[in-house]
């Protein structure tokens, strides 16, 4: 009759019938009175000896079952999911699954071991980065040249030692205990390659390399070298007293000794010691340069630009002015002058026609004299006009004509012309009537004319205020052209006013 094989658990595992070898698990089950048992016995006995030592685990596992991984040398054992290791910890690069509390894990890329606490892993160290080797801080214990121990913090990054923490001064013992870049250790910190002595290039206190303290440091006992005593600090305003004193000879400026500040006996003086220029600059929206004295002379850092004194710049938006300015001359622009020298006699300005008396403008516009004596020998615009009430308003060169609801408008075919609206009369007549269009009546000035025209053309009425090239003798011609113009549309020519 078969076997019934039973777990410890008391489940069933497997019905061997007679004569036969079951080959459910990997051991072998022998059923009843198979010929061959001894060989099957005696593997199993090697396979459970051994813990089915493979590079592969077994393939037909229970739980329960031991496995000696003979490739990463380990003892594992199946929980129902996965063979877990039995001692030691789980070695791979990609977080396990299925770990109990308390089970480590050893990170095979950054080479760090890991305990799992039921939620994530906690690592036990070492604190390390990923291809960038160990990065903690160590306490470790380390001895001098007396061989006294001293215990010590290590700062390390990427495999290298940054700074060490002491609470003593010591010299380390580097046969015993090297620590790359470090020879005298300080009380408190010690950063890598400071050097503990002054000796060529390498200053006591200061580090050979690059390494540096980033930060704002609220006290310095030392700055390059140099006591902080021994510096005169820029903000003068807290010190409750002089602490800083020049003698007389001063102090200079610049890499030749440039500028020198000095008392020249008992007055102050500021002198340029390399030529005879010193430059005023403020950076008010850019650099300005408001004053330079150069020899002799006190002149503006740009033409035309500098002011002396203003008419905004106090407070209230004040003027600021000098009380007397005092000079043998003055060569210049002035806006304001009380009175004016005239042959050796000082005058003054007078809206009124009175006896030696600058003549000046009233408030609107008019210049008053008894008689105007003299002769007018240039004109600066070309034309003598009228201004005429027009019915609409005509840009220039638009050839008016008497009609309209007005005094005059636009010129048509047929009409005697007037003349062209002006745009700067050299003498305006009827100049204060009120809305007048100014009609050049003799000169030259430029006019609106259409079709084809030709040096020298008579010009008479065109159409909608233009003029246009008389044909045949008439008399409604009005101007002469002065220049050719070939296009046939619309254009402005110079022409003379007949």
């Amino acid at each position: 009759m078969p076997y019934n094989i039973n777990k410890f658990n008391g489940n069933l595992a497997a019905v061997v019938e007679d004569g036969t070898v079951d080959n459910t698990f990997d051991i072998k089950l022998i059923g009843k009175n198979y010929a061959g048992y001894g060989e099957v016995q005696n593997e199993n006995y090697l396979f459970l000896l051994e813990n089915f030592a493979n590079s592969n685990e077994p393939p037909k596992k229970i739980t329960g079952q031991v496995w000696f991984d003979s490739a990463n040398k380990k003892l594992k054992f199946y929980d129902g999911v996965k063979f877990r290791t039995t001692g030691g910890a789980e070695v791979g690069a990609v977080e396990p699954t299925g770990l109990s509390l308390g089970d480590f894990w050893f990170n095979s890329s950054t080479k760090q071991l890991y305990a799992w606490n039921g939620v994530g892993f906690t690592l036990v160290g070492p604190q390390a980065v990923a291809d960038a080797g160990v990065t903690q801080l160590r306490s470790r214990n380390v001895v001098d040249e007396s061989d006294a121990s001293h215990a010590v913090i290590e700062a390390v990054a990427n495999n290298t030692t940054i700074y060490i923490i002491s609470p003593d001064e010591f010299t380390l013992k580097t046969a015993t205990n090297p620590i790359t870049g470090f020879s005298v250790i300080k009380k408190g910190i010690t950063l890598v390659n400071t050097s503990n002595v002054t000796s060529g290039a390498n200053t006591a206190g200061v580090t050979s390399t690059d390494f540096r303290f980033w930060g704002t440091a609220s006290n310095s006992e030392k700055l390059g070298g140099v006591s902080a005593a021994s510096y005169a600090r820029n903000d003068t305003s807290s010190y409750p007293t002089v602490v800083q004193r020049f003698a007389d000879v001063g102090y200079t400026v610049g890499n030749d000794n440039d500028l020198a500040v000095y008392i020249d006996g008992v007055t102050p003086t500021v002198k340029n010691q390399l030529s005879d220029t010193i430059i005023f600059q403020t950076t008010s929206s850019g650099v300005k340069t408001p004053l330079k004295l150069v020899g002799s002379d006190i002149l503006p850092g740009s033409n035309n630009v500098t002011n002396i004194g203003s008419l905004t710049a106090g407070a209230g938006s004040t003027p600021m002015r000098f009380a007397t300015v005092y000079a043998t001359s003055f060569n210049g622009t002035a806006t304001q002058a009380d009175s004016l020298n005239v042959g050796g006699s000082y005058r003054t300005a007078s809206e009124a026609a009175g006896n030696s008396t600058i003549a000046s403008r009233t408030s609107s516009g008019d210049l008053v004299a008894n008689n105007f004596t003299g002769t007018a020998l240039q004109a600066k615009y070309a034309d003598l006009a009228e201004n005429y009430l027009a019915d609409a308003e005509y840009p220039v060169g638009t050839v008016l004509m008497v009609g309209g609801n007005k005094e005059v408008t636009a010129c048509q075919v047929g009409h005697r012309a007037l003349g062209p609206v002006s745009l700067k009369p050299a003498y305006l007549m009827n100049s204060e009537l009120i809305g007048g269009t100014a009609i050049a009546l003799k000169g030259r000035v430029p006019v609106r004319t259409i079709g084809s025209i030709l040096k020298g053309q008579r010009l008479v009425a065109g159409i909608n205020g233009t003029a246009q090239a008389a044909m045949g003798n008439t008399a409604d011609v009005f101007a002469i052209a002065l220049e050719s113009n070939e296009d046939a549309g619309e254009k402005l020519i110079e022409a003379v006013i007949l």
